[in-house]
């Protein structure tokens, strides 16, 4: 039976044959490297694993679904506020500078005596909420002061809704030649209107 090829090798190696088979390296050089290529090879699969995610992590599509699936539900969030009205008028008054609500009034067209009665036309605009039920006070008087009628009237306005009203201010007889001068107030508010009859 013939001996393997390396067991002789350290022999005819100092007989000065230089084909012959060196034994394998078995020894610490051996293990060294077999320690390098596990420590290689542990590290490239951790850095597989961290490039893949962690397991179960989901692909492309969830990534993009969950924020988006986040906006919708804020933006749900948001409309549902919106329809309580109490949210929508703090939001208004925190967004933008809202004026304070007044009354428009103004003469719809200059007054006209209709036999005895004095016929006063008048229009009001609620601007904002102002309450919706307001007292008109319009009366005639005469050059020297003295009031000749007086009426007041209660009306129903709505916000942003123009309302017209005819004010009627009966006078005595013989008073009408006498009238001079007409006024309109809302009482409890700065608003006043004056016109001379003559």
């Amino acid at each position: 039976m013939s001996t393997p090829p390396f067991d002789d090798g350290p022999k005819r190696r100092e007989a000065g044959d230089h084909q012959a088979l060196q034994p394998a390296a078995i020894g610490p050089r051996r293990r060294g490297l077999r320690r390098e290529w596990s420590q290689r090879a542990v590290s490239a699969g951790f850095s597989r694993l961290a490039v893949a995610g962690p397991v179960g992590g989901g692909g492309p599509l969830r990534r993009v679904l969950v924020p988006v699936l986040g906006v919708l539900v804020v933006l749900g969030l948001c409309g549902a506020a919106w329809t309580v009205p109490q949210v929508r008028s703090v939001l208004r008054d925190s967004f933008t500078e809202r004026q304070q609500a007044y009354i428009e009034l103004y003469f719809g067209r200059e007054p006209f005596f209709d036999g005895d009665e004095l016929v006063v036309p008048l229009k009001l605009v609620e601007h904002g909420d102002t309450g919706g039920r307001h007292a008109v006070r319009t009366w005639a008087q005469d050059a020297k002061g003295r009031q000749l009628a007086v009426m007041t009237e209660t009306v129903t306005t709505k916000p942003g809704a123009l309302l017209g009203v005819d004010v009627r201010l009966r006078l005595k007889k013989g008073a009408k030649r006498h009238a001079n001068l007409v006024q309109v107030a809302l009482p409890g508010h700065a608003q006043r209107l004056r016109m001379h009859l003559h």
